[in-house]
């Protein structure tokens, strides 16, 4: 396994681990709404000013192929980063994007999507993903804690955040409508 930065060839991946990583399970049932989904956050990703662009992303390969991605950045660009991302997207321009709750922010370090192909997981895909990006954070960002959200029903993505280090603090939080718990490395 090899992990790297991302680059612009990536997007179409990174598109779908978007999809993947906020619910709509894109990597294990193809259907047309996934697909425009993922094909609209594509060129997001060939940017490097969105949320999910990416210049902030690790991704996985084996055997030459890429399987898994984790889409991460400092949190307080993440308002600014956010309205230019849902500001492009058909679904989310309906959004007072103001009235929503930032997920991350200054003095964080936000791992926002983490994402591995169906048939590679339980490998250590993901945790290598994650540990390579919270010790790269540690070293370059000291001064930010490391934060994530989590859907309360992700007992295995619990799991693994636990044993890198991270501990729920909040177990209200509202994103999308959505209840979150964040975890937090300090």
């Amino acid at each position: 396994m090899i992990i790297r930065p991302a680059t612009p060839e990536d997007a179409s991946f990174l598109g779908r681990c978007v999809c993947e990583g906020i619910g709509f399970e894109i990597f294990e049932e193809e259907n047309d709404f996934n697909t425009k989904v993922a094909s609209g956050l594509a060129p997001l990703a060939a940017r490097e000013d969105t949320l999910y662009s990416y210049s902030h992303a690790l991704v996985a390969e084996v055997d030459g192929n890429v399987v898994g991605a984790l889409i991460s950045y400092p949190g307080e660009y993440y308002h600014q980063m956010r309205n230019i991302t849902f500001r492009e997207l058909p679904h989310f321009r309906e959004l007072d994007l103001d009235a929503m709750p930032d997920e991350a922010g200054a003095g964080e370090y936000y791992l926002d999507t983490l994402a591995v192909l169906p048939q590679y997981r339980r490998r250590g895909i993901g945790r290598e993903l994650m540990r390579t990006r919270i010790a790269w954070a540690e070293q370059n960002h000291p001064d930010l804690s490391i934060s994530l959200l989590v859907d309360p029903e992700n007992f295995k993505g619990q799991r693994l955040y636990e044993s890198l280090g991270l501990v729920v603090t909040d177990r209200n939080v509202v994103a999308f409508n959505h209840l979150y718990w964040k975890m937090v490395k300090k």
